[in-house]
């Protein structure tokens, strides 16, 4: 092909790429178009897209990549030096090639890029995974101790034979080289650019080779890569070199990214050491025959050979020889063709350049074979290069054909470009029974936890025990309380305020705070809880019903929500006035009896017949049905009477109130036998009206005489006894009567059932659901019904595009 036919050839395939790129950057860009690609057709033809984007680059700026590869110690430096007419490579025989370097037409500099320190950590790790190091993931080259490797890599030879030997030698001296020079690894993730003269210096070079002839190799392992401009790059001023690590680099990781930097490359360049070795080696056979490039190209294709140090054979007649030798390599491995195989001496090319100031010591006259190897590779660029080039192009369109066959294939059979407001009464009945199914498993589900949290928790029940207990009201009262009150109520002209009419008021104030202030608790209680369950419950019938609306539409659709909640259930929802009954019919008499009457007063004699059935209940829940509620509503005290009475009371009833008659004025022995018969007759009262009415005078006169009795300390030891078994009646029994949890929840399942029963009957109950969900799906689904008429916009446009596609010019 002569250069005016590579011209026209080349500039057709450019116009056909920048045509494709365009087609699949329209396609890409929205618009409705990307709506007729799967995830996997986009994904596909994203890879399409970049590496026709990269034919193109290489097309138009005529970039020529090429790799130099071989074994370490080949001479693959010099013959890059060689190539490129220039020594800006070190090419000292202990060098080893730790990363790739970049060649390219410039101006005489070169840019360093260092790792990261999290860089490098990561390529330690790895190196380790190679290994099988326990626990790499969490290792580090600023960390792991050299023993503790060492430990480990001679154990393997016991434990894993084959994996130490796949790595001894090789991995293991790269780990341990990298620790023996960590503190000195340069990882700042910065780069350092070097120009003019410094390029031939060790300044530069050290980066390459290392220190101390490569003893310390530091530098070259912080090095990430390394890209060098160099004037002298005429000939092949287009071309891009890599010199990258040998193929027996001491790791399996610079072998992948060797066989990777191959795989892109245009044109690969093995380096042999003709001289010395001739003969191909199996590594290098294996990593050029098993792979293909990124396009299926076989890597043979762009191979080319050169046997290099050819001046090290101990003859001229053994020099052709070996050239023989390797040429029949090629062929019999099947690697290339004899036209690429070329034998020479870099280092006689920069000798007789002047390149490097040395003198050349070759025992015979060889050729450096540099010349022929660089116009056989600007043919190969001109020629053979680019029709490897249009293979990758041609292979990467039928790729693109493939892709847009099987869009074709999909969505020409069921496009439908007949959309219309069918579609918007799907939208709304898909929603609308969408939204029914959401709000009876969301409101059950709710249902569900909230029996187990309220009812199987007891959650008032435990909480008003517990607030019963620190209840300030119920606080016992003391000297200085009693003082307030005398103070208040000191009418007479007396310095003597009459106990009993202490105990009285005390009682009256208490009994009217006690009150009030259990009532407040309760309500305060289960206010608190319903507003908590009221706000879960909107929530949970919001989110039910707005789905994935957006937080605009949500605080609105929460609103409308609201307000149907409350018109369906205001009859059943929570208010004090339940709560308030409760409390009345429970705990009423209890504080009647023990707050406002005195001990074995007969007020609070009357008090208890009367509430006589209420307080019996109660007692099934204090104690073991035995009476004893009985006895400290009466007594004061626990086990005052002792139990219920039989027939025998009646006998000691009677003879006790013949004894009141007959007894002198001794308080304490009166007083012994007042208690005893109060107690007694008491008991027996609600049983027995005709026991009830004896002696009743005889009583009433001795209560009032044990009364007027009482000091004022009786009095304040008394009422806070009264206080501490109200607590107890309380959370023993009047609790448990009320049973607020099943109240409560009650009225919870209600506001429930009434949801639910709203979208599935047909009363006007239903009536109400359907006119708050025929206003809610108009805002649920608010964004696809006004996208309704951009979507048949887009389907008309997808159809041209699909119409486009099908007549695409591949």
């Amino acid at each position: 092909m002569n250069s005016k036919e590579f011209e026209l050839k080349k500039m057709r395939e450019i116009k056909g790429l920048n045509i494709q790129n365009e087609f699949i950057e329209k396609l890409l860009s929205g618009n409705g178009r990307a709506d007729i690609l799967t995830d996997k057709n986009e994904a596909d033809i994203n890879v399409i897209y970049e590496a026709s984007k990269k034919y193109l680059h290489k097309l138009e700026s005529n970039e020529f990549e090429i790799a130099i590869v071989g074994l370490e110690k080949a001479g693959k430096s010099t013959f890059a030096n060689a190539l490129i007419e220039s020594d800006v490579l070190p090419s000292a025989p202990e060098r080893c090639t730790f990363t790739s370097t970049r060649l390219v037409s410039g101006g005489d500099k070169a840019t360093v890029h260092f790792y990261g320190k999290d860089e490098f950590d990561d390529i330690f790790k790895n190196l380790l995974e190679e290994i099988e190091y326990p626990d790499f993931e969490n290792q580090s080259h600023t960390s792991l101790s050299s023993s503790s490797f060492d430990r480990y890599f001679e154990q393997l030879e016991d434990k894993n034979p084959q994996l130490f030997k796949n790595h001894a030698g090789k991995t293991d001296e790269e780990i341990k080289d990298i620790l023996s020079c960590r503190d000195r690894l340069t990882l700042t993730g910065k780069s350092r650019v070097f120009s003019g003269e410094d390029l031939q210096k060790d300044v530069f070079k050290s980066y390459i080779k290392g220190d101390n002839k490569g003893a310390d190799t530091s530098k070259p392992r912080s090095v990430k890569s390394i890209e060098i401009e160099s004037s002298n790059l005429k000939q092949l001023e287009s071309a891009v070199i890599y010199d990258v690590p040998g193929f027996d680099s001491p790791t399996k990781i610079h072998l992948r990214q060797t066989e990777e930097r191959l795989k892109k490359a245009d044109a690969i360049i093995l380096v042999t050491n003709a001289g010395r070795n001739p003969s191909l080696q199996g590594t290098t056979l294996s990593v050029i025959n098993k792979n293909t490039d990124e396009d299926g190209i076989p890597l043979k294709d762009k191979l080319f050979v050169f046997g290099n140090q050819i001046d090290t054979a101990n003859s001229a007649g053994e020099a052709e020889g070996n050239k023989k030798t390797l040429i029949k390599d090629v062929l019999k491995y099947k690697i290339g063709e004899k036209k690429r195989v070329f034998v020479g001496s870099a280092l006689k090319y920069l000798v007789d350049n002047g390149i490097v100031k040395k003198e050349f010591k070759g025992g015979f006259e060889v050729e450096s074979g540099i010349g022929e190897i660089r116009k056989e590779l600007i043919f190969y660029y001109e020629n053979e290069r680019f029709q490897i080039l249009k293979r990758k192009i041609d292979s990467n369109k039928n790729k693109l054909k493939s892709v847009f066959q099987d869009v074709l294939n999909v969505r020409k059979k069921g496009f439908d470009d007949k959309f219309s407001e069918n579609e918007r009464a799907r939208i709304l009945r898909g929603s609308w029974k969408n939204i029914e199914e959401q709000l009876e498993s969301g409101l059950n589900e709710f249902k569900f936890k909230l029996k187990h949290e309220i009812w199987g928790g007891k959650y008032f029940s435990e909480k008003l025990k517990k607030d019963i207990e620190n209840f300030d009201c119920f606080q016992e009262i003391n000297d200085e309380f009693v003082k307030n009150i005398k103070m208040n109520q000191d009418d007479s002209l007396t310095t003597d305020v009459p106990v009993e009419k202490i105990n009285q008021q005390i009682r009256r104030l208490l009994h009217k705070k006690y009150l009030e202030g259990f009532s407040n608790l309760i309500n305060q209680m289960t206010g608190e809880k319903s507003r908590e369950i009221e706000s879960r419950l909107l929530d949970v019938f919001s989110v039910a019903v707005a789905g994935e609306a957006d937080s605009i539409m949500f605080d609105e659709i929460k609103i409308d929500s609201n307000d149907f909640i409350k018109t369906l259930t205001s009859g059943v929802a929570h208010n004090e006035g339940r709560f308030t009954y409760l409390i009345e019919r429970f705990s009423r008499d209890v504080f009647d009896v023990f707050i406002s009457s005195p001990v074995l007063s007969g007020d609070r004699h009357d008090k208890f017949r009367v509430s006589y059935e209420e307080i019996l209940y109660l007692n099934t829940f204090y104690g073991k049905d035995d009476g004893s509620l009985v006895d400290v509503v009466l007594g004061g005290e626990l086990g005052v009477g002792g139990g219920w009475v039989d027939k025998n009371d009646i006998n000691e009833l009677m003879g006790l109130a013949d004894e009141i008659v007959s007894l002198s004025a001794d308080g304490m022995s009166l007083g012994s036998v007042i208690r005893r018969m109060k107690n007694v007759k008491s008991r027996m009262g609600v049983f027995s009206n005709e026991v009830n009415s004896m002696a009743d005078s005889d009583i009433k006169r001795a209560i009032e005489k044990i009364d007027r009795s009482k000091t004022e300390d009786e009095v304040v030891k008394e009422i806070n006894k009264d206080i501490s078994n109200l607590k107890v009646c309380l959370i023993k029994s009047v609790v448990p009567a009320v049973n607020l949890e099943l109240v409560f929840f009650n009225g919870v399942d209600k506001q429930i059932k009434l949801l639910i029963e709203s979208f599935k009957s047909s009363d006007s109950k239903g009536g109400l659901f359907d006119d708050f969900i025929s206003k809610i799906v108009l805002k649920v689904k608010r964004s696809e019904l006004d996208g309704i008429d951009l979507k048949v916009e887009s389907l008309k446009i997808q159809r041209a595009f699909l119409e486009e596609m099908e007549a695409f010019p591949f």
